[in-house]
């Protein structure tokens, strides 16, 4: 495989032959990540100069989306709309949603007739729909065909379809309402003239609809594990499928949204080395400025409790231990629930199972590490009274730190909010400001009193 470093010296020195000679030994996957990663608008320019014909639209398909604008601006109309054509729907649609309304808008007219009825249908579907996710690139059939006719009419419409598509054969009715599905094995091993399309039918079909989140299709794929789905409209009539890769896309952005949002920041749109600089500030920004203002609250504890704080000095070595600990909980019992909702693992309706579990898995935690809370106090030659006090505001916060993790994303998930947004940082503020105040008042309870 050819890296980058070596694409652009061949470009430098224009040994464009033996550039060439590598680009076509390369996948389409590794050449769009070739040049996905160049910057100079010569270097573009050149790579898809050098790249055959038929694999320019499938390389600009598998572009990173900054690197699809950034085609899109160097090249001229013609040249666009030739990459635009050939790309398949959902990848269109993909391409169409990222880029500027006005772009969009000027790309869709410059489509053949055919291609912009198909573009402007699936954009008319809600964002983060299944409409959006399918493409029309399939091969249907009549259930009232024999086996002969529809050989005929597959080799018909195979000319224009990636082959790939060819292998699962979609069956309608008269009126277009989706029967099921055949393989081409099941069909070339039939008997061409006396058997009948419909008679083949099993019956038992999975379908997704149109205006369904895509998350179901993502559940549906994860649950079957199949490597295509129909999309039918509410009559039941096909309007297009949904590939594994595709889910498998839409799997991975959502995985890392919900990585990015639980780290306590915006998802990124494009890959770590191609965010600027200024939009990873903006993304990460707010959310730090929250939990900024949510510490002082912590601070504003300790404040408030100084004259205490002075009194029993021996608490300042603590509270590190006390809110890390609190908040090291919440954050394992979050992650744990916030899974378990994306996969549908459990439901809303099991808030109450969940919280009775996390509140026994707390306490037996909250033991553990209070003894051990105990144990390093004494070391210190602190008086029983005071690791008590320890072993207490520890096992409080452990306790604490469980229940308001595996709560909260219930609570989010209810008024309809991504559970994500219960990020590490955002559960570690709260636990902290517990921590401060359990640990001054079990202190002062059994310390001064």
């Amino acid at each position: 495989m050819i890296d980058v470093e070596l694409f652009r010296k061949l470009i430098d020195v224009r040994e464009f032959k033996q550039l060439r000679q590598h680009i076509d030994t390369l996948e389409v996957a590794d050449l769009a990540e070739i040049i996905g990663c160049l910057q100079e608008e010569r270097e573009f320019i050149i790579a898809f100069r050098l790249l055959k014909r038929a694999k320019r639209g499938l390389v600009f398909a598998n572009l990173p989306a900054d690197s699809q604008e950034k085609l899109l601006a160097i090249f001229p109309d013609v040249i666009v709309t030739a990459f635009v054509e050939e790309m398949n729907p959902d990848d269109r649609t993909r391409l169409l949603e990222n880029v500027p309304s006005e772009i969009a808008e000027r790309l869709i007219a410059n489509l053949s007739p055919d291609e912009q009825r198909i573009a402007r249908m699936l954009l008319s579907y809600p964002a983060d729909s299944i409409g959006r996710l399918m493409t029309t690139d399939f091969v249907t059939i009549k259930d009232s065909l024999d086996v002969a006719s529809a050989l005929a009419q597959v080799r018909w419409v195979a000319a224009g379809l990636d082959k790939n598509l060819l292998y699962n054969i979609l069956i309608i009715d008269k009126d277009g309402i989706y029967r099921g599905s055949i393989s081409l094995p099941e069909l070339v091993t039939q008997d061409p003239t006396s058997t009948l399309i419909g008679d083949m039918l099993h019956g038992d079909y999975l379908t997704l609809q149109a205006n369904d989140d895509r998350e179901v299709a993502v559940d549906n794929f994860r649950k079957y594990d199949c490597d295509f789905l129909p999309v039918v409209d509410q009559e039941e009539k096909l309007q297009g499928i949904v590939t594994a890769d595709d889910v498998f896309d839409v799997a991975e952005e959502e995985a890392t949204e919900d990585m990015h949002q639980f780290g306590g920041q915006e998802r990124l749109d494009t890959d770590y080395f191609n965010t600027p600089t200024l939009t990873m500030i903006r993304k990460r920004a707010g959310w730090l400025a929250i939990l900024f203002v949510g510490e002082l609250f912590t601070g504003g504890a300790l404040k408030f409790y100084d004259t205490l704080i002075m009194q029993m000095g021996f608490i300042i070595y603590f509270i590190p231990l006390v809110i890390s600990t609190g908040g090291n909980s919440g954050t394992q019992s979050a992650a744990l629930i916030i899974r378990g909702l994306a996969i549908r693992e459990m439901h809303l309706k099991d808030w109450f199972k969940v919280f009775r579990r996390e509140l026994v898995i707390g306490i037996c935690l909250g033991t553990l590490l209070g003894v051990m809370g105990y144990l390093r106090s004494t070391t210190w030659d602190y008086s029983w009274k005071i690791s008590l006090v320890i072993f207490s505001t520890i096992m409080s916060v452990v306790i604490f730190g469980a229940l308001l993790g595996s709560m909260l994303p219930f609570l989010f998930k209810k008024i309809k909010l991504d559970p994500a947004v219960v990020s590490s940082p955002f559960i570690a503020s709260l636990v902290d400001l517990f921590g401060v105040i359990v640990l001054i008042n079990i202190a002062r309870l059994l310390l001064l009193q």
